[in-house]
């Protein structure tokens, strides 16, 4: 089977990130980190990054995004870049939320940053939410290795492990199986959509 062009952006924490997959599977990349600039570098990158891959933008056959949740500004830079491109290309475009693209390991909680007080939250066996440290630290659990861009704001353990992008090779290939349902959309945790941790119900039968 014939590989595919593969664009991948993420711009939801403090940096600017771009990596092409091509029709061979080689994977280029660059990550320049940033809290502000994006909306100015994110084009240029994406130019140079496909040239590297010996390609052109003409031959990009599906683009990935970020979509949150993450930095206001940083997701909007992101998903109006990738909208654009796939609107005028008329190739499909695929939305991964910041979570889901970061890790699917049980034992990990991804912890990012609001630039508020609280933080966004995944927990193993509790809702993605909205909490302030104090929150946080009350469902702590000593084995969990926590990860992302506001680790150094959260309470508790001392597995942290600091990332200022998602690792680009899985948002690719995540975004690789996935199916284009329309142009993607952001995902925020905040106003209507916050809410508190609560424990998932499980039934034993």
């Amino acid at each position: 089977m014939t590989g595919i062009n593969i664009l991948a952006v993420d711009t939801s924490m403090n940096a600017c990130a771009v990596a092409v997959q091509n029709a061979a599977g080689d994977i280029f990349q660059t990550i320049e980190f940033m809290e502000r600039g994006q909306a100015e570098r994110l084009l240029p990158m994406i130019i140079e990054i496909v040239g590297q891959a010996g390609i052109t933008l003409q031959d990009i056959d599906k683009y990935a995004v970020v979509t949150g949740p993450g930095t206001f500004t940083g997701l909007r830079v992101g998903l109006a870049t990738i909208r654009a491109l796939a609107q005028g290309s008329g190739k499909p475009a695929i939305g991964v939320g910041t979570f889901d693209t970061i890790t699917d390991d049980p034992n990990t909680c991804i912890v990012l940053e609001t630039k508020r007080t609280d933080l966004y939250v995944r927990a193993p066996g509790y809702e993605d939410a909205c909490l302030s440290p104090d929150d946080l630290a009350a469902i702590l659990k000593p084995e969990w290795t926590l990860l992302g861009d506001a680790v150094g704001r959260a309470p508790g353990s001392n597995r942290k492990v600091e990332m200022k992008s998602v690792p680009l090779d899985r948002l690719i290939a995540l975004a690789a199986q996935m199916p284009a349902n329309g142009l993607p959309e952001p995902i925020y945790l905040r106003g209507a959509d916050v809410s508190l941790a609560r424990k998932k119900t499980v039934t034993i039968v």
